[in-house]
């Protein structure tokens, strides 16, 4: 996008920016201290071997009389050197321990702060994208530490050390070679920038690969079925070679940094040169001196060239830092009130009372240059706001442009469910139901109205305690990668090894499970994929057993599943209701028959409340959603669900 990604007015520059990322490293001040220490002698110490270049040569070679001898000055540099080499592993030893550890307490945070966010963060984000901030963003953020910060602070030390070493010798040189550092800055200042922005780009359009990668991997399936292979290599082949165009272009502004820099460092050197040497030939100062002068001239500049070299590292790094925080500042929708109500003894009453809900879906959209088509697979080079900067711009990036539609999925809902009572959701596709059954785990909360467990409002208790006592079983179930005994053992990891089997038992799973060559031991693969559908839905209800929950939401459990399949699974979905406040979503009616209570749910709104029979007396949309499936199904399908009653 030839756009800027910059708020001049942003409230947030690359200053607060660091200063955010380092209340991580809070708890490890002393290991940072003692980091900073070693770095400061370790930069320290090379400083004595100018001045003992100077007495090799003004007194040593010309064999001054003296207290320095050749043994005695070697001897010396040996030693500096050696202790320098020591110094010098034990901090990159420490300096990589810390970043590793803070690492994994950004890691750490990042997700416990998504495992609170609502499933509307979830609704409008791909996978992928997701992992690459959790993955990528968190160890290029790393970087900073490892090999930026702490070198900056201790490459200061050395600056004020050189600069005084270099009066100290010869104030005229000395002010001479400063004449390049406000080219150092209007370099730099103009340079990073455009760096920042342009590892902003390379970030954000490997997120749109991850996403799309993630998202076909896993509906692989899908691709060779419809052939598209060719497709979607073709997509990849275009994000890809945009994300290496990128990178170049970052590569290539941080190497022409490095090569300015350079420049300004090695010209530096041939003033300092004539010049020194013009003192020399007058007899104002000595060869030893200007070799002195030389050397601490070199550690001045040094810093300024390792910094130009290393600021690709740290302009990576502080692009990765601003993609984590714009995770942390993504406020989670569903709060927990101070001082909850605490849900020990649920009894299963539930209330809806005029609950209105309304999806809110949002998904980016980045700019364009006019006229220029819509990529969304793409994302253009982030450019500066202005060609040239006298002082450093903060670059905050701007927030994300979104295409919001709204959806209204629940109007002015109202119904009680009393404690033990099968509520049974009917309807149309797209009617509100599964967006009704996610209300009363708070996956979201309604935007009117009021959900009422157990006669206090769900939003005044304690989140983890109502979610204690619901269990949900899915029409497709989401396993876990590992063995059997361990998705089972998910819905109470406090269980020991026969209340699962008891589970099992009761799901009518332990059969299946005792006759693989591994048993419980047998590992089910990524999201249950060696496992058929009706064991996966045996697991399911198994480990809902397991939780023992007073709540218990059924949403298309058996639609997907063959006849048989379909026997196990009701009978093992009958013990599991037996006593709970159930709330069962089925497009098959033959399963909501014997229901306490049916909720005809038509456009977000009840359009018809009953039993079975009051409902097929009414003559309304049950009775032709009946009479559809009634049509569609063979005599003793209907007689053994009971659609001849």
């Amino acid at each position: 996008m030839t756009a800027s990604a910059q708020s001049e007015t942003a409230p947030s520059d690359k200053k607060k920016l660091v200063q955010r990322y380092l209340t991580f490293l809070k708890p490890y001040r002393l290991t940072l201290l003692l980091i900073l220490s070693l770095g400061i002698v370790q930069f320290a110490v090379p400083m004595i071997g100018p001045w003992m270049t100077k007495i090799l040569i003004d007194d040593v070679l010309p064999q001054k009389e003296s207290f320095w001898t050749l043994g005695r000055a070697v001897t010396v540099l040996g030693a500096v050197y050696a202790f320098g080499i020591w110094i010098n592993f034990l901090r990159n030893t420490i300096t990589f321990r810390l970043g590793n550890r803070m690492v994994y307490d950004i890691r750490h945070q990042l997700y416990q702060h998504m495992q609170k966010l609502s499933q509307r963060f979830y609704d409008n984000r791909q996978v992928g994208s997701i992992v690459t901030r959790m993955m990528n963003d968190v160890n290029g953020a790393q970087n900073l530490v490892n090999g930026g910060i702490i070198n900056l602070v201790i490459d200061l030390f050395l600056v004020f050390f050189a600069g005084f070493m270099l009066f100290k010798i010869n104030w005229q040189l000395a002010l001479l070679s400063l004449w390049l550092l406000p080219l150092y800055y209007l370099t730099f200042t103009n340079m990073n920038v455009r760096i920042r922005l342009s590892w902003r780009s390379v970030h954000r359009q490997m997120e749109r690969i991850q996403g799309v990668l993630v998202e076909k991997i896993s509906g692989m399936k899908i691709v060779q079925s419809f052939n598209q292979e060719k497709k979607e290599m073709e997509r990849f082949e275009k994000q890809a070679k945009n994300h290496i165009a990128h990178a170049n272009k970052a590569q290539l502004l941080a190497n022409s940094l490095g090569r300015i820099s350079q420049t300004f460092t090695q010209t530096g050197g041939l003033i300092i040169w004539f010049t020194g040497g013009l003192f020399v030939l007058k007899g104002h100062m000595t060869i030893g001196l200007l070799v002195a002068f030389q050397a601490y001239l070199s550690q001045l500049y040094g810093p300024i060239q390792r910094f130009a070299e290393a600021n690709a590292t740290i302009q990576n790094s502080l692009s990765n830092i601003e993609r984590i925080f714009e995770v942390f500042d993504i406020e989670p929708e569903i709060t927990v009130k101070e001082n909850p109500l605490r849900l020990r003894q649920c009894k299963g009453s539930v209330v809806f009372d005029n609950v209105t809900f309304t999806y809110v879906t949002e998904r980016p959209e980045d700019k364009k240059e006019p006229g220029k088509k819509y990529d969304p697979d793409l994302v253009d080079m982030i450019l500066p706001a202005k060609k040239f900067y006298l002082i450093p711009p903060k670059t905050k990036p701007d927030p994300p442009r979104v295409v919001t539609e709204k959806r209204t999925a629940l109007r002015n809902i109202s119904f009680s469910a009393a404690p033990g009572d099968v509520i049974a959701l009917v309807g149309p596709s797209g009617a509100g139901k599964s967006t009704l059954i996610n209300l009363i785990p708070r996956f979201y909360d309604p935007d009117e109205g009021t959900v009422y467990l157990d006669g206090a409002d769900l939003r005044d208790y304690d989140l983890s305690d109502v979610r204690m006592q619901i269990a949900v079983v899915l029409q497709d179930n989401m396993l876990f990668s590992g063995t059997i005994y361990e998705n089972i053992a998910y819905g109470n990891p406090d269980a020991d090894r026969k209340q699962v089997v008891e589970a099992a038992k009761a799901a009518n799973a332990h059969g299946f499970i005792r006759d693989m060559d591994q048993g419980y031991d047998t590992i089910v693969g990524e999201r249950g994929v060696r496992l058929s559908g009706g064991q996966k839905q045996r697991i399911a209800i198994a480990r809902a057993l397991l939780k023992n929950p007073r709540i218990l939401i059924l949403d298309e459990a058996t639609s997907a599943l063959d006849a048989e399949s379909e026997a196990l699974v009701t009978e093992a979905l009958e013990k599991l209701m037996k006593d709970r406040t159930t709330f069962i979503i089925a497009h098959r009616l033959a399963t909501v028959v014997r229901a306490d209570q049916i909720l005809v749910i038509d456009q977000g709104r009840i359009a018809e409340r009953g039993s079975h029979q009051e409902l097929l007396r009414q003559s309304g949309l049950y009775r032709e959603l009946y009479e559809k499936q009634l049509k569609a199904m063979r005599p003793d399908e209907m007689m053994g669900a009971g659609f001849g009653t």
